[in-house]
């Protein structure tokens, strides 16, 4: 009869499972067998929990990133749905057991005090776990704000001010006339309104996580001296907190675009009419590569223009595809410029250019996508690329890419090479992921924030912070649980061309332990590249005898025309180069930076 009884239990027990949906099954089953309970009064207390008489206490970790999952991304109402029908944690349980990550606001110019108490509540309040010193990167990038000035409770300050003006006025609301002399100021362009927010984030190379660590509205009028400031300021903030013993030391800093836009960016150039130029002048655009690419079998005319003329000109994945139709043409085309071609004067010159602007592009792409390289190949590529367009911007200046192009992309091989070094030194058994290098995550931050509340992109600056805060709390979810993280659709890698936009570390395969790349050894290799490719050009020799050129004190990747002067971003498009562009060098001298001299 026992055997019986026992039987019917256990029939019990499973008609309850497969016909209800019972909250919290795992917890109610495993509390009552934790207290000894039999299967009868297993099936009791599971009875008692469907009519809404039992709920057990105690939740886990991981229902406290649930909660904090749902609450971040879908708010009050949604986890207040789930702990009534599924029993999720309470919004108050959440508080309890959890801390939210809050960003101080700007509300007056930036004060140390704003840096520090963000780096201490951000950075070191939840780097709790660190084993090891790493390098830090500093990412600063703009955010678009809602036009509506917003009111600080906590403070009884307005919000939204631009930093740069806010020292003109009082954000106090102290009596009904402060409200009135800051809508006075506000509309005698005194202070400003910020359009956008100026958001500075701590990221370590080798983590994926990002720490926002200012958040200043911005009226966008600052210079160049005004950026210096800031992060000056910042640097000196995260010594002053001891952040730079505790988590590590800052080793660089990133801008908006990673280095996949920077490669992209020659696309750009490409596709414009006067295109770009290379090899004794001879001119790449859209047009004349129409014609050459149609010889690739993988592409037809609807194909190329696509890639030549896309419906969006920011659309990295297509350009991507644009720089592996060039690589791969250039490559079948190798033994044509010199036999099938040789009576065709103009074809050849125009496949030689392509030829060298195949070199150029895949010195500079291959390094970011290819996931089989070792960070030695990488670093041999980028130096390849270093040495390549230096010749080819003396030969060419501006004709070949503007100044600010150049510039960019030398700087970010300039500062991936130093932070290899840099690596070396704090730890060689550490890898090195040259993507941390670039401010990709700040823009992954920037998409999660995004996502939040419906993907609504418009919101004011009360908002942001929030959101701000609740990326890095949906970061840390996603950290503890990866299953759980759907990604980007970028990041995961495939056969489309989307998907090798912000490969992430994992998805490497290459030895990139930063100990065993030699860098003096690769750069040397990287350099015997170029003057493989440069040789067979119509390139004046002069242009590419390294070993006279960087003999000469002034001139290096960043001073390509000697006088230790970096070359001037910002001159007139109408402008020829040398007279006026010298002159001005001359008459407004820069500060000195520490570069490799080859």
């Amino acid at each position: 009869m026992t055997s019986l009884t026992q039987l019917d239990d256990y029939s019990r027990l499973l008609m309850a499972i497969s016909e209800h949906d019972i909250p919290r099954l795992q917890q109610v089953i495993k509390i009552a067998l934790d207290n000894g309970a039999s299967i009868h009064e297993v099936v009791n207390k599971l009875e008692d929990a469907l009519e809404g008489v039992y709920r057990p206490r105690g939740y886990s970790s991981c229902d406290i990133d649930i909660a904090m999952l749902v609450y971040r991304l879908g708010g009050r109402q949604l986890l207040y749905a789930l702990n009534h029908h599924v029993g999720v944690p309470s919004l108050r349980t959440l508080q309890a057991r959890s801390t939210f990550t809050t960003i101080t606001p700007t509300l007056s110019p930036i004060r140390n005090e704003q840096l520090d108490e963000n780096i201490h509540s951000v950075v070191l309040g939840t780097q709790t776990d660190i084993t090891s010193l790493r390098g830090v990167s500093f990412m600063i990038d703009e955010m678009a704000l809602e036009e509506m000035a917003v009111h600080f409770s906590k403070f009884n300050m307005i919000g939204r001010l631009c930093w740069k003006h806010s020292n003109v006025v009082d954000p106090v609301l102290r009596t009904y006339e402060s409200a009135v002399c800051i809508a006075h100021k506000i509309h005698n362009q005194e202070v400003h309104l910020g359009k956008e927010v100026t958001v500075i984030g701590v990221a370590c190379f080798g983590e994926d996580e990002l720490y926002p660590v200012l958040a200043a509205p911005t009226c966008k009028t600052e210079d160049a001296a005004d950026m210096e400031v800031i992060l000056a300021r910042a640097i000196e903030r995260w010594h002053a907190t001891g952040a730079d013993t505790h988590v590590g030391p800052v080793w660089s800093f990133a801008t908006d675009g990673d280095a996949t836009r920077r490669a992209a960016g020659i696309c750009t150039l490409i596709r414009s009419p006067a295109g770009i130029t290379l090899n004794n002048g001879r001119i790449i655009n859209a047009m004349m590569l129409s014609r050459y690419l149609l010889w690739l079998p993988a592409h037809n005319e609807a194909s190329i223009t696509k890639l030549l003329h896309p419906d969006d000109p920011q659309d990295v994945p297509r350009a991507i595809e644009l720089m592996q139709a060039i690589i791969t043409f250039s490559q079948l085309q190798h033994d044509s410029i010199d036999s099938s071609f040789s009576t065709n004067i103009g074809i050849r010159a125009d496949l030689a250019a392509i030829k060298l602007l195949g070199d150029l592009i895949q010195s500079i792409l291959l390094p970011f996508i290819n996931t089989n390289f070792s960070l030695t190949q990488q670093v041999q590529c980028l130096s390849c690329y270093t040495h390549l367009s230096f010749a080819i911007f003396r030969s060419h200046h501006r004709a070949f890419m503007p100044y600010q192009l150049y510039y960019d992309t030398q700087t970010m091989t300039k500062n991936i090479v130093f932070c290899i070094c840099k690596q070396q030194v704090l730890d060689p058994r550490e890898k090195f992921f040259i993507g941390d290098s670039g401010d990709n995550h700040l823009e992954l931050h920037f998409r999660r924030t995004r996502m939040i509340r419906g993907h609504n992109s418009g919101c004011s600056y009360s908002q942001v912070l929030d959101r701000l805060g609740a990326a890095k709390d949906i970061d840390g979810v996603f950290k503890r649980h990866p299953e759980l993280d759907p990604g980007h659709r970028r990041l995961k890698m495939g056969t489309r061309h989307e998907n090798i936009d912000h490969i992430n570390r994992e998805m490497w395969r290459g030895d990139t332990v930063s100990g065993h790349c030699d860098l003096p050894s690769a750069w040397q290799m990287g350099r015997d590249m170029a003057l493989s490719n440069l040789t067979r050009s119509q390139i004046d020799p002069i242009n590419y005898s390294f070993a006279t050129l960087f003999s000469d004190p002034g001139i290096n990747m960043l001073h390509p025309f000697g006088l230790n002067k970096y070359l001037s971003i910002s001159v007139d498009n109408t402008e020829d180069f040398p007279l006026v562009f010298f002159a001005r060098l001359l008459s407004h001298p820069t500060t000195s930076l520490v570069h490799p001299s080859t």
